[in-house]
C-alpha cells in the first residue's frame, strides 16, 4: 500500500507567493480608491461583462488576483494556503500553476457568462476550487493505493466542496458560477495530469510536456468556447438604449465575490 501522499521535498512556494501578490494589490487598492468601490474595482482589472464584451478579456486573469474587502481577502487567502498548498506538493509547481492559471480563467469566464449587467467581479476562489477538483481527482484515482485514509480524505474534499458550493448559492453577492466553472475545470485537469502508465495511472511530479500541453491546448480551447459564446448572446444595446460612454461613467454599484 502505497501511504507516500505528499512528497516532502516540494515546497508549496507558488502558492505563498500569489497569495502575497494578492496581498500587495489589495493594499495598493486601498490606497488609491478602496477595494470594495466598484469602479476602482473595474480600473485594477475585475469583471464586467460589457468591458469584456467590448474586447478586455484581460480582465478574465487579473480579476483573479483582486478581493473585495479585507475579510474576502482573508477567506480566500487562507483557503488558497490549504487547498492550493496540498494541490502544489502533490501535483509539484509547474502543474499547480497550469490548475491554478487554468481553473481560474475557465471560472472567471462562466461568470463572464453569467453575471449581472453593471456588476463587478473579483476573487481568487473560482481557481480555489480549481485546486479542490484537482485534489477530489488525486485522492479518487488514487483512493486504492492510499487506503482507508486516502478514501476518508477523498469522502471529506467531496463534502468540502458541496458545502462550499452550497453555501455559495445561499449567501447574496456571492458568484457561485466561477465556484462551479473552476470546480468541474479542475476536476479534469487534475485528472489528466496524472499519467496513465501500464493499464494504471501513476503520479509523476510534473508530468509530462505532452501531458502539460494537452491540458492547457483544451482548456485554452474551452476557453475561447466560452468566450465566443459570451460575445455572440451578449448585447448590450438591446438592453441599455443609451450611450456607451454613459454606460461606462454611470452604471454600478453592485459587486460579486469569488
Amino acid at each position: 500500500m502505497d501511504q507516500n501522499i505528499v512528497k516532502p521535498s516540494i515546497k508549496p512556494v507558488f502558492v505563498y507567493g500569489i497569495a502575497s501578490i494578492n496581498i500587495f494589490i489589495w493594499i495598493i487598492m486601498e490606497i488609491y480608491g478602496g477595494s470594495t468601490n466598484p469602479s476602482n474595482l473595474r480600473r485594477f482589472g475585475a469583471i464586467d461583462s460589457y468591458l469584456i464584451w467590448s474586447g478586455e478579456y484581460w480582465r478574465l486573469a487579473t480579476s483573479i488576483f483582486l478581493h473585495i474587502g479585507a475579510t474576502h481577502l482573508a477567506i480566500n487567502s487562507i483557503s488558497l494556503v490549504i487547498m492550493g498548498g496540498l494541490a502544489e506538493r502533490l501535483y509539484g509547481h509547474r502543474n499547480f500553476i497550469f490548475i491554478f492559471l487554468i481553473t481560474g480563467l475557465l471560472g472567471s469566464s462562466v461568470s463572464y457568462l453569467n453575471i449581472g449587467n453593471g456588476i463587478v467581479g473579483a476573487g481568487a476562489s473560482g481557481a480555489i476550487f480549481g485546486c479542490l477538483g484537482s485534489l477530489v481527482s488525486y485522492f479518487y484515482v488514487r483512493r486504492n493505493s492510499l487506503g482507508k485514509s486516502g478514501k476518508q480524505t477523498l469522502n471529506g474534499l467531496i463534502i468540502l466542496a458541496l458545502a462550499n458550493l452550497a453555501f455559495g448559492f445561499v449567501i447574496p453577492a456571492v458568484d457561485n458560477w466561477a465556484h462551479i466553472g473552476g470546480l468541474i475545470s479542475g476536476l479534469a485537469s487534475g485528472y489528466f495530469l496524472i499519467s496513465y502508465t501500464n493499464g494504471q495511472h501513476r503520479f509523476i511530479t510534473n508530468s509530462g510536456t505532452i501531458q502539460s500541453i494537452s491540458v492547457l491546448i483544451v482548456g485554452l480551447s474551452i476557453l475561447t468556447a466560452l468566450l465566443a459564446i459570451g460575445h455572440v448572446n451578449y448585447d448590450p444595446e438591446n438592453i441599455f438604449p443609451f450611450s456607451k460612454q454613459t454606460i461606462l461613467k454611470d452604471f454600478l454599484s453592485s459587486v460579486a465575490i469569488f
